[in-house]
């Protein structure tokens, strides 16, 4: 009589093995799958807190442009809200830029000169002195043209992304072309009948002197080569 045979089961260290094993797998694609979500939300933080730093930076300056620019810093605060980040927050800061008075300019320079007594040249001195005395005649022009037609603006937005807090700062300078008008053209442009600037002494010359129409150089010009009288240049009696 044939005795019939039950089919071996797994041992229990073998089931506890393989238990083991089933779940430091499971644990490091779980820690790899939150990595790449984690990746994934700072991808789109990344990309979308710049992209409303600007905006906002635009609806500000729209702003400040109709109501008129004020010599004082001015700070915005709030939230994305009507963008539909509503947990996106900004502080935007639109800084006057206050140039120093001419006097402070000149004792600082004062102090530059004791620092470097007698390690500069005289006539460079002297001639560094001499365009600081005219820079002083100006100044209060140029001073109220930049302050009023100049601001730095910088906008911080804060991301919180679970227990952290991502900020990203996104700065600029806003120029009002008009304004800078208002500086007068100091070293000037001598323009005349046809000429450019810079002084033509022949009609129709640009900077520095144009070329005549015989191909010469024209009294008193500093630009064009010099036509030898072979070939039929020199100067006209």
């Amino acid at each position: 009589m044939k005795v019939r045979r039950d089919p071996r089961g797994f041992t229990l260290l073998e089931v506890l093995v393989a238990m083991g094993i089933l779940s430091m797998s499971l644990t490091s694609l779980l820690t790899s799958q939150m990595a790449s979500i984690r990746s994934a939300r700072y991808a789109q933080i990344a990309s979308v807190a710049p992209f409303l730093a600007e905006s906002k930076l635009l609806d500000i300056e729209w702003e400040l442009r109709r109501e008129g620019w004020r010599l004082a810093d001015q700070t915005f605060e709030g939230s994305f809200d009507e963008e539909g980040w509503p947990e996106i927050e900004y502080r935007c800061l639109v800084d006057f830029l206050e140039l120093p008075e001419y006097s402070e300019l000149a004792q600082a320079v004062a102090e530059a000169e004791n620092e470097t007594d007698g390690n500069v040249g005289m006539d460079v001195q002297d001639a560094g002195e001499q365009a600081f005395g005219v820079l002083g005649m100006v100044w209060p022009i140029v001073k109220s043209a930049i302050e009023n037609s100049i601001r730095k603006a910088s906008c911080t937005v804060t991301v919180p992304d679970g227990k952290v807090e991502h900020e990203f700062v996104v700065a600029t300078f806003w120029v009002d072309p008009a304004k800078l008008d208002q500086i007068p053209q100091l070293g000037g442009e001598a323009t005349d009948d046809g000429g450019g600037a810079g002084g033509g002494s022949v009609p129709g010359g640009g900077a520095g002197g144009g070329r005549a129409p015989s191909g010469r150089t024209p009294s008193g010009g500093i630009g064009g080569p010099i036509v030898p009288p072979s070939m039929g240049g020199g100067r006209r009696p």
